[in-house]
């Protein structure tokens, strides 16, 4: 079974923008935001990523939403409070 799926470059105009993002992203750390469900690495953020992203699992294939800021702070607070635990 063959699908005929057409594809193109993108246009000049956004070849321009996808190089644009990828030096701006370029000095940025990625971090990689697991599925609460299964922990397989969902997504990749970057520090100036912000908002909410849905994404659906490859793994367990379950969809959901993120919200990136509070992911993060998510992650200071387990941090702080394993260095006070040990």
């Amino acid at each position: 079974m063959s699908r005929n799926i057409r594809v193109s470059e993108p246009s000049a105009e956004m070849q321009i923008k996808i190089i644009q993002a990828k030096d701006a992203i370029a000095s940025q750390k990625p971090r990689i935001v697991r599925c609460p469900y299964c922990r397989h690495n969902s997504i990749i953020v970057f520090e100036d990523t912000r908002g909410h992203v849905q994404t659906k699992c490859k793994a367990c294939g379950r969809e959901t939403v993120f919200n990136v800021l509070e992911m993060r702070r998510l992650r200071r607070l387990q941090l702080y409070y394993s260095s006070l635990n040990g």
